[in-house]
């Protein structure tokens, strides 16, 4: 039974129960026309809840990979959910914690899962700082020293040997992932989505 009365819910494992197939399927469509998403959430009825910002109890840093930082138990059950309840296949990430956009694209014949996202902005997170994006803070004094503060402890913390600054950087300790939000674009075409960020716990 649906406690929440929405189409991602999933029912508690039970071994002794048999699940079809297409069960909790957000792409099937049954026999009779009933299609799970034709009851919307109050908020944010596109996404899937375990991203919603207001919504998720995933806990994640984006300093480590994603099969790292994030409990192994939550990553096997959502990693392959699609993150929009209708076939999207690619999808824009902006952030208002950094300046760059991310573009997450489906393989053929799939569609955007909540693993790709994590993966994507991951890996965008561990490209080197341009010096075209460092001239943005280069005047800040704040933002610089927060980088630069980031990027040491980073380096100490790794034993890196490569001292350029990273984008993961220019995050501070804001690394946390804090869930995902539509914009209005999304509501148009379906793919654009904010992130939103915490400060890291420890």
């Amino acid at each position: 039974m649906d406690p929440y009365n929405h189409p991602w819910y999933q029912a508690p494992y039970n071994p002794h129960v048999y699940v079809p197939p297409q069960y909790n399927d957000p792409y099937y469509q049954r026999a009779s026309g009933w299609h799970p998403f034709d009851r919307a959430q109050p908020k944010h009825p596109h996404l899937n809840p375990a991203l919603i910002s207001d919504m998720t109890h995933l806990r994640y840093d984006f300093r480590k990979p994603p099969r790292d930082g994030i409990l192994l138990s939550t990553f096997q059950q959502i990693a392959a959910q699609p993150v929009i309840a209708h076939p999207t296949h690619d999808i824009r990430i902006i952030s208002k914690a950094f300046p760059w956009s991310i573009d997450i694209h489906a393989p053929a014949g799939s569609v955007v899962t909540c693993s790709a996202i994590f993966e994507g902005l991951y890996k965008m997170l561990q490209e080197p700082i341009a010096d075209s994006e460092w001239g943005i803070v280069v005047t800040e004094k704040t933002k610089k020293e927060t980088i630069e503060k980031a990027a040491k402890a980073r380096q100490e913390k790794d034993r890196e040997r490569d001292s350029r600054l990273k984008r993961i950087d220019w995050l501070g300790e804001t690394t946390a992932f804090k869930g995902l939000n539509e914009t209005r674009s999304l509501r148009r075409s379906g793919c654009y989505l904010g992130c939103r960020l915490a400060r890291r716990r420890g």
